[in-house]
């Protein structure tokens, strides 16, 4: 099955999201799949899913602030989808380098990138359109637009199965973790 491991998103700033969401084009991602990844598993077993599972339950981490800081896309001239981008604290760091540990000592063959957090609000398919690109260029501005979106402290991160349809994906938490 196709997995991951994610920051779950408090209401308030669930609300806030939506906000930023507002007249951005592609297809809005749904409030319920709003979340900020810190692994990507992909396709693992049940037995590797279980051993994951085993160490995400076994952490115990610091609660990280998640501020959201700016609206920036993924894709650069032919951009894949709007992004809130969150600031990148050493606790939040933290979290998502035990995180990574704990699956890669499971055996997950995760791939080696920069860990750039954010939250995906819009998704655009192959290419947006012109009228799409200019409301999309009036919404960042130049480059990046601040927000300054105040921050809340995470209260967990969950294990999610991820099942891909026509219509978008679906995400089902298999497992909840609590912050200290």
């Amino acid at each position: 099955m196709r997995a991951f491991v994610a920051i779950d998103i408090d209401d308030a700033m669930l609300d806030k999201l939506e906000e930023m969401q507002m007249g951005l084009p592609g297809r809005i991602v749904p409030r319920e799949n709003l979340h900020l990844t810190l692994a990507f598993l992909g396709e693992i077993g049940e037995t590797l899913l279980r051993e994951v599972h085993q160490g995400l339950a076994a952490l115990q981490l610091n609660a990280p602030e998640l501020r959201v800081t700016e609206l920036d896309v993924f894709g650069g001239k032919k951009p894949k989808l709007a992004f809130a981008g969150v600031a990148m604290t050493p606790a939040l760091e933290a979290v998502q380098r035990a995180v990574m540990h704990v699956c890669r000592e499971a055996g997950v063959d995760l791939r080696r990138e920069r860990f750039r957090p954010h939250v995906t609000l819009s998704r655009f398919g192959r290419e947006i359109g012109p009228r799409d690109a200019e409301i999309l260029a009036g919404r960042l501005g130049i480059g990046t637009m601040p927000v300054g979106m105040s921050g809340a402290r995470a209260t967990g991160f969950s294990l999610y199965r991820s099942e891909l349809r026509p219509e978008g994906p679906r995400y089902e938490r298999l497992a909840s973790y609590e912050f200290e």
